[in-house]
């Protein structure tokens, strides 16, 4: 006999468990969630995992602040005690070359702290307090947000994927998904691997991944994959793991570094990567330049690591749109289908909000924040989301 569930997540990412407990949570619909692999084996398993609130656009800002109060008390917020993110309340600087960005940056600032971000211009003396091993001597204006900061992928996904299976969920490991199933214009589930699951509504939070089951059903998605690549830097001294993360936009592609294990640096971009045709066929080698490249950047931004060794490197994939931001909600003209794709490097750091507005989506409420600006038909509508930073991760 075929199985049936009120809603049907497919992706078990931090995006797909994050939807799923808070359908269990909010509601007595008999919910199922898929995963082609294990949980937490896709590409959030790959994320840096920042936690910030800069951005360009209001509604970005929204929903981190609001992820960020989800971060900053994960297990009471799920109420599983055993609970944890890994989350780092480290502090985020974001600097600004002198100028224009510069400008932007407290002009943004300013935009934020309307909204809720705990966020404020610091002057470079501060900063130094805050993070003793940087030069800021080509930096104009600095960002600090003392709430951010950095926590883990695999630990953040997999309490949410407890608390859900808590509250009922249903998880299928292992299984993978290779059609959706429409009646007309209505998805009424997918057929597996392992035969098929019928739902009155499919949420699908699979990323990179998206159009294997989108192009079947004709869904224009605007959806471009890249290749990220991220290296861990050691430097003579052991860098400490509760310094702030930094995001350097005086760089061309506007690098970022963090704390990582072992008393070591963890550098990555957020410009456009490297174009893949899907996320299934990416090169796991890093290319020599890449390290060279970042290895100058941070060794201009903190002369101690002038003569860092790279310990250790990967790859992941982007799911990017044409504004750098998400898709959310449903496709026009199809039923039963809710979309969360082309996060462009931000889904992490909002996964725990945009898992409650999918939702609260799915269940008929009105969204705690209004998720109608990230619809998929802004792209044919002329109404994208354009951060001012211009194109990449920071929007």
């Amino acid at each position: 006999m075929a199985e049936h569930f009120d809603v049907l997540v497919v992706g078990g990412g931090v995006v797909g468990t994050s939807t799923a407990y808070h359908l269990a949570a909010m509601s007595d619909c008999k919910v199922a969630l898929l995963e082609r692999g294990q949980i937490c084996s896709g590409g959030t398993a790959r994320s840096c995992a920042i936690i910030r609130s800069h951005y360009s656009v209001p509604s970005n800002t929204a929903l981190t602040v609001k992820s960020i109060e989800m971060f900053s008390d994960f297990a009471d917020y799920l109420g599983t005690p055993e609970a944890n993110s890994g989350f780092v309340r480290s502090g985020y600087l974001i600097l600004g070359a002198e100028g224009e960005v510069s400008d932007k940056l407290v002009k943004n600032i300013r935009m934020q702290q309307k909204i809720g971000a705990k966020t404020f211009s610091v002057t470079h003396k501060e900063a130094l307090e805050f993070h003793p091993l940087l030069d800021l001597s080509d930096i104009g204006a600095v960002g600090y947000e003392p709430c951010s900061g950095y926590a883990d992928p695999c630990l953040t996904t997999n309490g949410f994927a407890r608390a859900a299976s808590l509250r009922g969920v249903k998880f299928s490991a292992d299984r993978r998904a290779n059609q959706l199933l429409a009646r007309g214009t209505r998805v009424i589930g997918a057929e597996t691997d392992r035969g098929p699951i019928y739902a009155d509504c499919v949420v699908l939070a699979i990323g990179p991944w998206t159009r294997d089951l989108t192009d079947s059903l004709g869904i224009e998605t605007y959806l471009e994959i890249s290749r990220h690549s991220v290296l861990t830097l050691q430097s003579d001294a052991v860098y400490e793991y509760d310094l702030p993360v930094i995001k350097d936009l005086s760089t061309e592609n506007k690098m970022y570094f963090r704390p990582s294990t072992g008393g070591m640096v963890l550098v990555g971009t957020g410009d456009h990567g490297d174009r893949v045709e899907h996320p299934d066929k990416i090169s796991e080698v890093v290319k020599d330049n890449f390290s060279l490249i970042q290895g100058r950047q941070i060794s201009h931004r903190m002369r101690s690591f002038e003569k860092a060794k790279v310990t250790d490197s990967w790859v992941g994939p982007y799911d990017i749109t044409p504004d750098w931001n998400p898709v959310l909600g449903a496709p026009d003209e199809w039923e039963g289908l809710i979309l969360a794709y082309g996060f462009s490097g931000h889904g992490f750091k909002m996964a725990p909000a945009v898992g409650k507005m999918l939702a609260q989506t799915t269940l008929g409420q009105n969204t705690d924040i209004d998720i109608t600006p990230y619809r998929l038909g802004r792209f044919n509508e002329g109404a994208l989301l354009t951060g001012i930073y211009g194109i990449g991760s920071i929007s």
